[in-house]
């Protein structure tokens, strides 16, 4: 018998005769705030974590996506299955290959690991981090953000929220009855640094990262 079940059922049981007791915890924003409106704040701290900003509109996303494609010197695109635009639409001369991510990682990983480019839809936008939220799910799997060396977050600018604190409630609150098995809070390029203290970008994640705000 798998020991899963008992365990299980003695948390259970346990919970009944010791409840626990949830207080409403308090959020103090302790940053100081260096523009005055969310859009300015976040555009200042995403752009200093090294990601470049495209501030567009949703009449202009298509041409200034298509736009960041050509600058990123795309190839291979895979893409969430969520997009607020058609990237066939975008692409009427076919100049990329598009994936959308409606496989599993053992169905496609052949194509999966030789794609340059990712593009999918950020859940929102921190300001005083300049950080976006993700939100893994069936139309964008926790690997659209992480396996190509360059991606593309498309934000609305109505989900811009001022602190951590906000932007982990709008995530949680995407999945109010179960909390999301893979939050990621983005700020820029991957980047890490060994015992010389030397970066290097796209280590764990993608080299360059663009964001377009619409």
């Amino acid at each position: 018998m798998s020991s899963k079940p008992v365990v299980l059922e003695r948390v259970q049981n346990a919970l009944k005769r010791h409840t626990i007791a949830h207080e409403e915890v308090h959020f103090k924003n302790m940053l100081r705030d260096e523009k005055e409106s969310l859009l300015e704040e976040y555009i200042h701290f995403q752009t200093l974590n090294r990601a470049q900003v495209v501030q567009s509109s949703p009449e202009n996303l298509a041409q200034d996506l298509k736009e960041v494609l050509v600058g990123f010197e795309s190839e291979k695109i895979l893409h969430a299955t969520d997009l607020p635009l058609d990237l066939d639409e975008l692409d009427s001369q076919h100049a990329w290959v598009k994936i959308p991510y409606n496989q599993s990682v053992e169905e496609i990983k052949d194509t999966l690991f030789h794609v340059d480019t990712s593009v999918l839809k950020a859940t929102c936008g921190i300001a005083n981090l300049g950080m976006v939220g993700v939100l893994s799910s069936s139309f964008a799997p926790r690997l659209t953000s992480l396996i190509t060396l360059k991606c593309v977050f498309l934000l609305e600018k109505s989900t811009l929220v001022k602190s951590l604190h906000e932007g982990i409630e709008t995530l949680k609150a995407q999945n109010p009855d179960r909390l999301a098995t893979n939050m990621l809070l983005i700020g820029g390029p991957s980047r890490t640094a060994d015992i010389e203290l030397k970066t290097v970008f796209g280590v764990h994640g993608p080299m360059e990262v663009c964001v377009i705000l619409y």
